[in-house]
């Protein structure tokens, strides 16, 4: 009798444990299961997300592109703008020198107060031989400044020689140590000169020259032809 209780009850625990581990078993499958199927789903979140994320780089890089062309543009014209002022300064200065007593002996205080007030580094005024007559005192090469004044002027006479009604009045040169240099032609009287700048701080202009030539010419011309003139203004 005891026996089969015994017996029964073992039986019993032996189903209650087989249950269980059945149950264990089941659980750990299901949990495997639950486990891969959201490990498929955030595999499949990532690959949208990675999809979506080369679409939008598709559609920002030439937008990205495009803020540093716009931002390229903006810089330069900046830099333009910055320039244009600078000229207009340099213009307004050049334009209230003052050409002292009126003598000749003035021309070389003029040469010095351009090269000053424009940061030339060398102002040159010559005749159309290539014969230096007055330089500013920073003034270096005067040869070598000549020479290419001289043959702008053999330049602009071959250029004009079919039609000299046409004839070039200023050359712009840039050598090979980036240095602008301006040759600008003037008539005074029966001369034919060339007022001479060099510099390598400022883009120069075709026309950064002229509004000192009438100060030039006006220093140049004997004064008794500046009195007449004073007096008939």
């Amino acid at each position: 009798m005891i026996m089969n209780v015994l017996t029964g009850f073992a039986a019993a625990a032996m189903l209650i444990l087989a249950g269980y581990l059945f149950g264990v078993k089941q659980g750990y499958q299901t949990r495997e299961k639950l486990r891969k199927k959201l490990s498929e789903q955030e595999d499949l979140k990532i690959d949208t997300l990675l999809r979506q994320s080369e679409a939008l780089h598709r559609v920002i890089e030439p937008l990205a592109k495009w803020d540093e062309q716009v931002d390229k543009l903006r810089n330069e014209i900046k830099q333009m703008q910055s320039t244009i002022l600078h000229h207009d300064q340099v213009a307004l200065e050049l334009t209230g020198l003052q050409t002292g007593s009126g003598n000749r002996d003035d021309l070389a205080i003029l040469m010095n107060e351009i090269a000053e007030k424009a940061h030339f580094e060398a102002v040159l005024l010559s005749d159309e031989n290539g014969l230096p007559l007055v330089a500013s005192s920073n003034a270096k090469n005067l040869d070598r400044i000549a020479a290419i004044a001289s043959f702008v002027v053999i330049f602009g006479d071959r250029i004009s020689r079919d039609d000299p009604a046409v004839f070039p009045v200023s050359f712009l040169v840039r050598d090979t140590t980036n240095r602008d240099i301006l040759c600008r032609i003037l008539q005074a009287g029966k001369q034919r000169l060339v007022l001479t700048a060099v510099s390598s701080q400022l883009q120069l202009t075709p026309t950064a020259l002229d509004p000192t030539l009438g100060k030039v010419i006006d220093l140049l011309s004997p004064k008794t032809e500046r009195n007449t003139n004073d007096t008939d203004q």
